[in-house]
């Protein structure tokens, strides 16, 4: 097999492999750095949004789980801290994040609200 055969087929077998997920690509990266970024945001849309679609990479779960599990550590958002909670509790449920169970016990403990203030 020549050089010129041996690129082209491992580009075929990368492309393949990043298509399924199963390599990660540079794309994924800046799509969780943007996602991480935004939940963090003030605003509730766009912060519960990214929150959510952060559970569809785990992938990049040992990025994510840490940037969750300290966004559960948030006093109070400007509105709606239940649905905040509930979602960042849901996406490291998903994610399989056993490392988070302390600090949702201390959420559990601290007696915040996790149920819906905002939408029904």
């Amino acid at each position: 097999m020549d050089e010129g055969t041996r690129r082209r087929a491992l580009f075929v077998v990368l492309t393949i492999l990043g298509a399924f997920g199963w390599v990660e690509t540079g794309q994924a990266q800046a799509d969780v750095n943007a996602l991480l970024r935004d939940a963090a945001s003030p605003d509730f849309e766009r912060a519960h949004a990214a929150v959510q679609a952060l559970a569809k990479h785990p992938d990049q779960r040992a990025r994510v789980v840490p940037a969750l599990i300290t966004l559960l550590a948030t006093p109070e958002w400007k509105r709606c801290s239940g649905e905040m909670r509930q979602a960042l509790a849901t996406t490291l449920v998903t994610l399989q994040a056993r490392e988070a169970v302390p600090a949702l016990l201390e959420l559990v403990k601290s007696g915040k609200p996790i149920e819906h203030e905002c939408f029904e």
